[in-house]
């Protein structure tokens, strides 16, 4: 059933729109329309001239919220290693994607790996799109993350099931590696497969995502760029913010604070910048300068990054500022709890009006404060009257 889902992560805005539990249902009756968490198929059946609306996900195994990332506790990987990479060969580039495709060519090319789950974009529309590729060709023909929202784990059933891929890589945003990580680390047999074929996630470092409303609303109308002339989009955590890079090379720098509005909610209640739940994370912040910081956290990461240094795609230097990573990291964290505190205020108001909802405002005081329960109070010392005590 999809109530957790519904109660403690679509109706608190809290989805992470990483699309795993569409994937993991097994009636396939989630999908995605309007809104920015997956939505429950309403099915009808037809008795004479009755039609009774059918409970579309009873019973069921609770594979959605055996895999939603919002619904565990997360305790970070240590690093296992840092340094500053950048891409080798023909071209010598410190752009995450690039150290990113560097790492998959190697992987792919050596057999580790038969396929990659990851972001593209559309180059007639700009859209992202979630795309399962198999070739050296066709990792390299994926311009990457772009920071533009796609539900990127919806493509795992076509890779695990109708591709019979297994030995995936999964490349995204840190909630799309903790999707992923869910399933690697499942303990339910019907989950099995997708467990056997995730053998690697890289994760970019990430101040949130946006939707792709962005491009039309900002880009096109705002600022009278045309989407036919972006080739690629970035962030910059230190410049504050993002850079469309045109085909003609020309560059349009935009202040962080015109693109925040089009972030995805899901986006204030994480605090992952860093990617810590990947086997390797890659990103600019801490990096010497032409360079990309690559921090692996596992020995399946530190296995790509030395097959990519021995084909010569890759060029590391043990150079990492890290002051400067835990900077960015708790600046995420910093904004993610002031959210979260705005969000209880609410919730605390509502609950004045709406008893139903004291139960959400006691589950949020213990997340907040760490406290094992909220504090009674007695009556004779409280001036209002919603008869809570």
């Amino acid at each position: 059933m999809v109530k957790r889902l519904q109660q403690e992560v679509w109706a608190l805005n809290r989805c992470s729109g990483c699309g795993v539990c569409v994937s993991a249902c097994s009636k396939g009756v989630l999908h995605w329309g309007q809104e920015q968490h997956p939505l429950l198929e309403e099915r009808q059946k037809a008795l004479g001239l009755s039609h009774l609306k059918l409970k579309t996900c009873e019973p069921c195994q609770q594979f959605c919220e055996h895999s939603c990332p919002r619904l565990a506790e997360w305790t970070p990987m240590e690093p296992l290693s840092m340094a500053s990479a950048r891409s080798a060969g023909v071209v010598h580039s410190g752009a995450p994607n690039d150290v990113i495709q560097a790492l998959l060519v190697a992987a792919r090319s050596s057999e580790l790996l038969d396929g990659v789950v990851m972001l593209d974009m559309d180059p007639w529309t700009l859209q992202p799109i979630a795309r399962v590729v198999t070739t050296v060709d066709e990792i390299v023909s994926c311009v990457g993350t772009q920071y533009l929202w796609a539900p990127v784990l919806s493509s795992l059933n076509e890779a695990v099931f109708e591709r019979g891929l297994t030995k995936l890589a999964v490349v995204g945003s840190p909630c799309v590696s903790e999707g992923a990580r869910r399933l690697m680390n499942a303990t339910h047999p019907r989950l099995g497969p997708y467990q056997k074929a995730i053998r690697v996630t890289i994760s970019t470092f990430c101040t949130g995502v946006y939707l792709p409303t962005m491009v039309t609303e900002l880009l096109e109308q705002g600022k009278g760029i045309a989407h036919q002339q972006i080739r690629s989009l970035s962030t910059s955590v230190s410049e504050s913010t993002l850079t469309a890079t045109l085909w003609d090379g020309t560059e349009h720098k935009i202040p962080l604070t015109e693109v925040e509005p089009f972030t995805r909610k899901g986006c204030a209640s994480c605090d992952d910048y860093l990617g810590e739940s990947a086997d390797i994370a890659v990103g600019e912040v801490g990096a010497r300068p032409g360079y990309a910081t690559l921090i692996a956290r596992t020995v399946a990461g530190e296995i790509l990054v030395q097959e990519a240094l021995r084909f010569g795609l890759l060029e590391t230097v043990p150079e990492v500022d890290v002051k400067s990573l835990q900077a960015a990291k708790e600046e995420k964290d910093r904004r993610a709890r002031a959210q979260a505190f705005d969000e209880f205020r609410v919730l605390m108001l509502d609950s004045l009006s709406d008893p139903a909802k004291r139960a959400q405002v006691r589950k949020q005081f213990v997340s907040l404060y760490g406290a094992s329960q909220v504090p009674a109070r007695k009556r004779e010392e409280c001036d209002v009257s919603c008869s809570g005590c």
